[in-house]
């Protein structure tokens, strides 16, 4: 069951940032807004928050990428 469910979220997760891809691509060549257009103006607005955003994302990759150091998929197996 919570294998399941994190494999869901991971491909919602990796769906949504396809298609945020896909309309910054379609957006710079349109000439329309892309997205940087309107977080960059937040971002100077509410530099804290988004420090703090910067942050907790940057965790929550790098706990995706690098995983625990044991258990079912680690190259070490389980302990």
């Amino acid at each position: 069951m919570i294998g399941n469910l994190f494999s869901w979220t991971v491909t919602a997760l990796f769906g949504v940032i396809t298609l945020l891809l896909a309309y910054e691509t379609w957006a710079l060549l349109t000439n329309h807004a892309p997205i940087t257009d309107f977080i960059r103006p937040a971002v100077h607005s509410y530099p804290g928050i988004g420090l703090v955003a910067a942050v907790v994302i940057g965790i929550m990759i790098g706990h995706f990428l690098w995983g625990p150091a044991y258990g079912r998929t680690s190259p070490e197996g389980m302990k």
